[in-house]
């Protein structure tokens, strides 16, 4: 999917599975676990509010990104941003566990499938693998090292400084 050429990203109000153009129910019309697409991202918060049903959703707020294979007449994968995200609740859990257990960001990266379960209502379940580990971010800790290797205007490092020129000895 990922390749060297920068591909439009298309923004999004919110990132669901739905919005990015996957339909789960390919599974069970093709009798065979299906790709849907990659999502990845940092998560900075776990909101949850209540429908208009009175039961009550909860989505993650932060930065995220999906790539799908190309479908029909496109000609190659879309790619769909957005500041809030909406996944299956089992991969979810699993985020916010994270984000409640360090109070940090958490970073993370799935790839998303839809297999046929005819034990579930819908005829369909989500699997997810791990692309990356979710995990704590800490990007300013990143940031910081890879700063300690420039330094400050002004100042020297050390190992910048000219070799001591050595003495010459008196006769």
């Amino acid at each position: 999917m990922a390749n060297d050429k920068a591909k439009t990203i298309t923004p999004l109000a919110q990132l669901t599975i739905k919005a990015a153009g996957c339909d789960p129910k390919d599974a069970i019309r093709q009798n065979k676990s299906i790709f849907m697409l990659r999502i990845f991202g940092e998560a900075t918060a776990a909101k949850t509010k209540e429908a208009r049903s009175g039961d009550a959703y909860t989505y993650l707020i932060g930065i995220f990104r999906a790539e799908r294979p190309a479908k029909g007449e496109e000609k190659e994968s879309q790619v769909f941003e957005s500041e809030k995200l909406f996944l299956p609740s089992g991969i979810q859990e699993k985020i916010e566990a994270q984000l409640s257990g360090t109070g940090k960001p958490v970073q993370f990266g799935y790839d998303i499938f839809s297999t046929p379960d005819e034990k579930v209502s819908v005829g369909y379940r989500y699997a997810a693998a791990a692309v990356i580990e979710t995990a704590a971010s800490d990007r300013l800790s990143v940031m910081a090292n890879e700063l300690t290797s420039k330094p400050l205007p002004g100042f020297v490092v050390e190992s910048e400084k000219a070799p001591a020129e050595k003495g010459t000895k008196k006769k």
